[in-house]
């Protein structure tokens, strides 16, 4: 039996093969490659932001969740929503465990302590997911050293050792039962979070993209040791969260640097930002992102880091890569005419 070939079938049909095919490059039929129904997370810098966004998402899907932060006050109010979580899918998950840790994990004796209370809370660490961090927008040449050593702790070191003693412990056991189905993807799994800036660096971030560019790299080859371990290594990459960071960003934050903001980069609400991430986790993308904006930036910037998707990302490469030569021209027309406006430093003006 033939099908009729009237134009309105062949549209359908042809619209639908479309459909399926985007779908199918777009990783949007893969199954979850990250469960977390009854296993043991560990989320840093939980107490605000994007960090208690992903550590209240996780709760409610079943997780048990560590949360680790500096400030006990943000900590213990960041986890009664969790708990809020927990108890309202008692039903469905019950003997969920959360844990609330005070840590500096810019040293390494914090983040050590921190997956050791962690681990004696809610049992041996399966997923790891570092979102501290923040951003003190500025001119690099008015820096003082101590900005820029802050700018490393709190954005990279604070991720490095906490994912190093995580990863020689993951390494030196085997995988802990699971309590849930996970349809064979139960992979333990150290997730970074970089941001935009890594693929699009701006002015006015210099301190913060070289640490978030060094996560993102670092990711690469983590990636690519942890094989051999059976453990999979993720990084996040969002644009601007609707946060206090962002509010304390913008009480430094060059007038140059808001105006590119405003024409390219809508911040999200960290809700927002904690599912869309986890969603790219779940189809299993190295590079998660929140929105069509950094999508693009990482196709533009991905290299050789594994996508999902592999036609829809390639062809989107390819659209970006022209795209890309305006948007970088606007950018710096924006800083040339600051310049043109108040001169150089030399002139005894201010740039």
């Amino acid at each position: 039996m033939s099908l009729p070939d009237s134009p309105i079938v062949i549209g359908l049909t042809t619209v639908a093969a479309l459909i399926v095919a985007t779908s199918l490059t777009m990783g949007f039929f893969t199954k979850n490659q990250m469960p977390v129904a009854g296993r043991n997370i560990i989320v840093t810098g939980a107490s605000q932001g994007m960090g208690k966004a992903v550590a209240i998402l996780l709760a409610s899907l079943g997780a048990n969740v560590a949360i680790v932060a500096r400030d006990p006050t943000k900590l213990a109010a960041a986890a009664a929503e969790i708990q809020a979580a927990m108890d309202a899918n008692a039903s469905k998950y019950p003997d969920q465990k959360l844990a609330v840790i005070s840590a500096d994990l810019s040293e390494v004796e914090g983040a050590q302590r921190a997956v050791s209370e962690a681990e004696a809370q809610i049992g041996e660490t399966e997923i790891l997911w570092c979102c501290a961090g923040g951003a003190n927008p500025g001119f690099f040449r008015d820096y003082k050293p101590a900005d820029l050593e802050w700018a490393m702790k709190t954005n990279y070191w604070s991720a490095v050792y906490i994912a190093h003693n995580v990863i020689q412990l993951m390494t030196s056991r085997p995988p802990p039962t699971q309590k849930y189905p996970t349809n064979g993807n139960h992979q333990r799994k150290i997730v970074f979070t970089s941001s935009l800036v890594a693929f699009c660096p701006l002015v006015g971030y210099s301190s913060y993209s070289g640490p978030k560019a060094a996560l993102r790299a670092l990711t690469d080859t983590l990636r690519q040791e942890c094989l051999l371990y059976d453990i999979d290594v993720h990084c996040c990459c969002p644009g601007s969260i609707l946060s206090p960071g962002l509010e304390n960003e913008n009480l430094t934050k060059p007038d140059m640097l808001k105006k590119i903001e405003e024409e390219d980069d809508t911040p999200q609400t960290p809700e927002d930002v904690a599912k869309y991430c986890l969603e790219e986790l779940q189809r299993g993308q190295t590079l998660p992102v929140s929105s069509f904006l950094a999508r693009a930036a990482r196709s533009a910037m991905v290299g050789p880091t594994p996508r999902v998707g592999f036609l829809f990302e390639t062809l989107l490469t390819w659209a970006c890569a022209i795209v890309y030569i305006f948007v970088r021209r606007g950018h710096d027309g924006i800083v040339l005419r600051e310049r043109k406006a108040k001169g150089l430093p030399w002139e005894n003006k201010q740039v």
